[in-house]
């Protein structure tokens, strides 16, 4: 919905009335249905109409909102995220908790929310377990109020509304105003008075709620091309049109003579008309030019992949075994704007970070947030051979685990450490045992090739 900025003590002195009033005040932003819709498929185009309603009417919906926003996503997280710290214990404990939430699609999830909308919020809470878990909360269905004392912007509370049908077929709408103490929920049916329902504390020590954006203005992906998405929506249904109304041309005869509709069917089932001197047969064609209509739509499809930087992959430029240089390169464009993403949901995973922390330590722990680094990695093309030699000759100047960061495929890079240390593991122990079984069997051996205690002439066979 929104992020509203107010001093603390504002915060802590808001009662019920203020509450719902923010509420009301914050519930009719018609952009995040506008995005949600471009992004499924549902295009202005769908609800256009002709003044005659018996010219075609093609309405052709060409999706590139969606192809920008899922070529972005998987750009910037195909790679999952993979994680670095100094405390292996306190590693492990966060990664068991992303594991058990399945981290990997959610951190897509609410990027692809983001890349929609702008905006997307995620919800911590407890399970009945008093287990972590992480939930995406829609940009539509939240509300942020940061504090701005000492020029921060730090989340002071959080609104919470989901909305509903009960069995009667009521509209039952739920409200929750979390603070850094508090959760209170709200309740309203059928668009009545949101009542207070309940207030009780919960244990985070925080707002347990984070906002990741997709940059400062909060703008989608595609957000900035809409226009253009309309124009080349349009072209392309004009021009199904164009064929679809010359396909269903009107015969056009000059100088037939004295003959009845009967006589042109017969006429146009055999083939041949006979017409007088000076007759003509035609068609009533719309004309058009060709090359200026696909130069218009080039340069539309053009302007849309430019502005919204993100390359038309199925290009030809893509095609053949390209250097890593080359591939930048061309993926310049998108990678400036992943690198704003990339700082912008950094901040999130720093501060989801934090509140899992928190419970941690609750629990008895004494870990600190900040000993845990996210680092991003492009999902981009890849040039295996070259990327192989780039790893391998940075051996002797990096340590392994930084290495298989760089890795493409490497999800979890704890994981493949433990893997590699079973592994030595593993190795040394059958060495052992080889060795041992080595040398038992030299002392048995007399030097003729004869075991010791067996019968002179005995022949073994290995």
């Amino acid at each position: 919905m929104a992020v509203i900025y107010m001093d603390r003590a504002s915060v802590e002195s808001l009662t019920e009335k203020d509450i719902r009033d923010i509420i009301e005040a914050n519930t009719t932003d018609m952009k995040y249905g506008l995005l949600y819709d471009y992004y499924v498929g549902k295009h202005r185009i769908l609800n256009e109409t002709k003044k005659d309603s018996t010219a075609p009417n093609n309405r052709l919906v060409n999706n590139m909102a969606r192809y920008i926003t899922d070529t972005a996503t998987g750009y910037f997280l195909g790679e999952p995220v993979v994680y670095d710290s100094r405390d292996g214990e306190y590693l492990q404990a966060v990664q068991d908790i992303f594991d058990y939430n399945d981290e990997q699609d959610h951190n897509m999830e609410l990027e692809k929310q983001c890349s929609i909308c702008g905006s997307c919020f995620e919800m911590l809470y407890l399970d009945e377990d008093a287990r972590i878990r992480l939930a995406r909360v829609p940009a539509r269905d939240g509300i942020m109020i940061c504090g701005t004392d000492g020029g921060f912007h730090e989340p002071a509370a959080f609104i919470r509304t989901v909305t509903s049908r009960d069995k009667r077929g009521s509209v039952v709408r739920k409200v929750e105003f979390w603070d850094t103490r508090l959760v209170m929920r709200f309740r309203s049916v059928d668009g009545g008075r949101l009542d207070l329902e309940a207030a009780e504390e919960h244990y985070w020590q925080d707002v347990p709620f984070v906002e990741y954006v997709n940059n400062e203005e909060r703008i989608g992906d595609f957000e900035g091309v809409i226009t253009e998405i309309d124009a080349y929506n349009k072209v392309q249904s004009n021009t199904a049109n164009y064929f679809q109304y010359n396909d269903d041309a009107i015969l056009k005869v000059m100088r037939l003579g004295d003959v009845s509709s009967g006589d042109i069917a017969d006429m146009k089932e055999k083939g041949a008309i006979v017409l007088e001197d000076g007759g003509d047969v035609g068609w009533l064609l719309k004309q058009v030019d060709d090359t200026a209509l696909e130069n218009y739509k080039d340069r539309l499809k053009e302007d849309i992949h430019t502005m919204a930087n993100v390359p038309h992959m199925c290009d030809e430029a893509f095609g053949g075994n390209l250097s890593g240089v080359a591939i930048s390169y061309k993926l310049w464009g998108m990678e400036q704007m992943c690198a704003i993403k990339e700082r912008k949901f950094k901040k999130g995973l720093q501060r989801r970070i934090e509140l899992i922390t928190n419970i941690l330590n609750v629990m008895g722990h004494a870990y600190d947030y900040r000993d845990i680094v996210p680092k991003f990695r492009r999902n981009r093309p890849q040039n295996d051979m070259e990327t192989a030699q780039i790893i391998t000759m940075l051996a002797n100047d990096l340590s392994r685990e930084t290495r298989l960061q760089l890795m493409p495929g490497v999800e979890n890079v704890q994981d493949e450490l433990r893997k590699l240390e079973e592994e030595k593991s593993r190795e040394k122990e059958e060495f052992g045992v080889y060795r041992n079984f080595a040398k038992a069997f030299q002392e048995t051996d007399d030097g003729t090739g004869a075991v010791a205690d067996e019968p002179a002439g005995t022949q073994r066979v290995d």
